[in-house]
């Protein structure tokens, strides 16, 4: 084989190992693979708190530890992804709805709940690494602000 051959059939190969792996890591942030079912549940009500002073009347810092301990145990890559199903939910490969934890609460509507899932992972909160590198979910940012018809 001539050696333009040879670098070809390398670049082939390298793109489709990296493309198998990028696959790999966003196909299993669903609920039942590297995310649990329902993740975030114990962060519902710590959110409500956090955003709104509204909710569970257990110690604000039991509910943090609770949720930061939940997000905690969901992979780097996954967090973000966990977050986002905490706020909005998702249909599983199964036909399963799951997650949309929050919902409009007397003096707390759900927008503003969504405004503040994001900051979870964030220094003043979880602190917690995410698949962008820091603790920040990029994909989540202004997610809040969305307005829902």
């Amino acid at each position: 084989m001539a050696p333009t051959t040879h670098i070809l059939l390398s670049a082939v190969l390298l793109s489709s190992f990296a493309a198998a792996a990028v696959a790999s890591v966003g196909t299993s942030c669903i609920p039942g693979m590297a995310i649990p079912h329902n993740p975030l549940d114990s962060c519902r009500w710590y959110v409500a708190k956090r955003a709104c002073g509204v909710g569970r009347r257990l110690l604000t810092q039991v509910m943090k530890a609770r949720c930061c301990s939940q997000l905690e145990a969901i992979p780097a890559y996954c967090r973000c992804e966990a977050v986002r199903i905490l706020m909005d939910g998702v249909v599983t490969p199964s036909g399963q709805h799951e997650g949309r934890l929050l919902q409009d609460l007397a003096g707390c509507p759900r927008q503003v709940q969504r405004a503040f899932a994001p900051k979870l992972v964030t220094d003043a909160e979880c602190n917690l690494s995410t698949i962008h590198g820091g603790p920040f979910c990029l994909s989540l940012i202004g997610a809040g602000e969305q307005i829902e018809p």
